[in-house]
């Protein structure tokens, strides 16, 4: 089970997706609770059950976005994408669930219409009903997206590598130079070199492999720029948001439930891949 928790897991930044999925989940809400009318609805008047639904369900809408599209963007490192594990996922769930608990309570305190031989829900009434019904689907949801994912993800990875060609690293003939944005620093090496760049917020960091190791040079730029600068070279290809990689140097490519990434014989590291890329782009970065 711990491990199971550890395990790579991802979070859908997509704010179409995220705007559907909440959409759906609130529609679900409103028509179990109006069909059902659990928790007592039976007492209330026909007309003020639907409109004391309708209410749950724009309560739980509102509450998923905030925690969808709001939070991401508020707290960018907690939801970095390479960091994000089943227990991260379960735990924002546990989050989600919570809050629409504490906000249906609210709610449920300022609704009017409840008859007066009806009784407002208290919290721990409305928290259990709200757990009973989402913890189960997010444990079960996670447990077969991960699973899915991550057995999709290793079987195309072991067809490429079936097809992984043997590289040949040409010697060094081609010295690259990059300035930074004000124009004045400036970073050169051999093209060879090369191993992979990150982003670091407003600066860049070029991993350069040398006759010590692998070297890390730290210029201020970002990648877009200095993707465009290196656009002219086939084997330099940003593979992520976050990352450009030398595909002379990669020599595999594994997959999980969060995604692809890369690996060189050259570093420990592992380098992500768009979840944008298909089996035949996936290719082009190791062969």
């Amino acid at each position: 089970m711990l491990n199971w928790l550890k395990k790579p897991y991802f979070f859908i930044t997509s704010i179409k997706f995220n705007l559907i999925l909440s959409l759906i989940i609130s529609v679900f809400i409103f028509l179990f609770l109006y069909v059902f009318q659990p928790f007592g609805m039976f007492d209330m008047q026909q007309q003020n059950v639907l409109l004391y639904c309708f209410g749950f369900g724009v309560v739980t809408f509102l509450v998923q976005n905030f925690m969808f599209l709001v939070l991401p963007k508020l707290l960018k490192k907690t939801f970095k994408d390479e960091s994000w594990t089943v227990w991260k996922n379960i735990l924002f769930f546990m989050t989600l669930i919570s809050l629409i608990s504490v906000f249906n309570w609210l709610y449920n305190n300022q609704m009017q219409i409840v008859d007066d031989n009806s009784s407002l829900l208290t919290f721990s009434q409305i928290t259990s009903y709200t757990f009973t019904i989402g913890v189960f689907p997010v444990f079960i949801f996670t447990f077969i997206a991960e699973r899915y994912c991550r057995e999709k993800r290793e079987k195309v990875s072991n067809e490429i590598m079936k097809q992984k060609s043997s590289k040949i690293i040409l010697k060094k003939e081609k010295q690259v130079t990059i300035f930074g944005t004000n124009k004045e620093e400036n970073i050169s090496f051999y093209l060879t070199d090369l191993i992979y760049i990150t982003s670091q917020g407003n600066y860049a960091s070029f991993f350069l492999n040398s006759d010590d190791g692998i070297k890390e040079h730290i210029l201020r730029n970002t990648l877009t720029n200095i993707n465009s600068d290196l656009d002219s070279f086939s084997n330099i290809i940003r593979c992520h948001k976050s990352y450009i990689i030398n595909s002379n140097h990669i020599n595999s490519i594994a997959g999980n439930a969060r995604g692809y990434f890369l690996t060189s014989l050259l570093t420990t590291k592992q380098i992500p891949v768009s979840r944008k890329y298909n089996k035949e782009k996936l290719q082009d970065l190791l062969i």
